[in-house]
């Protein structure tokens, strides 16, 4: 019964390489137990089938760890790289350190008058979603031309509330979008309150009101209706026009991190 939710009404069945892909953009929140939980919601969208790989702008990328300036680099013989989808094991999630990757696509973006995420197609075009873990100063430049709304994750402490909302500022300053506020714990005591207050401080200053969402990881019906929802409104990112996805050097998913 769980099963059937997914697919009822949706569309978003995967059915393998397409000719376009998800990306959801996510702000971090900065607590490790809303990192593990979305996580959590990556495995459970793997577990229907929809590869997802996570590109982490939190983490630059260096000789030992090598990531997504990496693939953008041109391979003998091959334009660019491109990632395998490998769901094998659906609950180990493919991550990428990827901070200097996405400000490199986003210089190249400025350059050539795309946007970044359709030049990040061709280097993820073997997954069904993409997840931008950065944030909002990164995350900003990467979602130029963009209409669905990134998540910012909501600390559960109180004396962050300020730097929240100065991410949910420079987000909507810097792309014209207001972020979902997402808090990721039990809703037995009514709505968190860091929600409503970072909810309050945006309506008082920026006068616009986010959509404030709250869930409990930890509950399975939960967790399994917010992975849903991430899916529903990711930005949908199509296959570019002129067949540049063709020439690609494929880069094994057991070359990448996984959670």
């Amino acid at each position: 019964m769980l099963e059937s939710v997914w697919h009822q009404g949706t569309g978003l069945h995967w059915q393998g390489a397409q000719s376009s892909l998800r990306v959801l953009p996510v702000v971090p929140s900065g607590d490790s137990a809303d990192a593990t939980a979305l996580w959590m919601a990556c495995a459970q969208l793997q577990q229907q089938g929809y590869p997802v790989v996570v590109l982490d702008g939190t983490e630059k990328e260096s000789p030992s760890l090598p990531g997504l300036q990496d693939m953008l680099q041109p391979r003998q013989g091959y334009a660019f790289t491109t990632l395998t989808a490998d769901i094998s094991n659906p609950l180990s999630v493919a991550t990428l350190p990827a901070a200097r990757g996405m400000v490199q696509l986003q210089h190249k973006a400025s350059v050539t008058g795309e946007r970044p995420l359709d030049l990040l197609f061709r280097f993820v075009q073997n997954h069904a979603v993409v997840v931008l873990w950065a944030p909002a100063s990164l995350l900003a430049g990467m979602l130029q031309g963009c209409t669905q709304p990134p998540i910012q994750l909501v600390p559960s402490q109180s004396r962050n509330v300020v730097s929240s909302y100065r991410a949910l500022k420079q987000l909507y300053m810097g792309c014209g979008l207001m972020p979902r506020l997402v808090a990721l714990r039990p809703a037995g005591y009514g709505l968190d309150h860091v929600l409503k207050s970072l909810s309050q401080c945006a309506m008082r200053h920026l006068h616009t009101e986010p959509l404030c969402e709250q869930f409990d990881p930890l509950q399975a019906r939960q967790l399994q209706r917010w992975a849903l929802q991430c899916l529903e409104h990711s930005e949908t990112v199509h296959a570019p026009q002129d067949g540049a996805t063709a020439g690609a050097s494929p880069l094994s998913s057991s070359a990448v991190w996984s959670h």
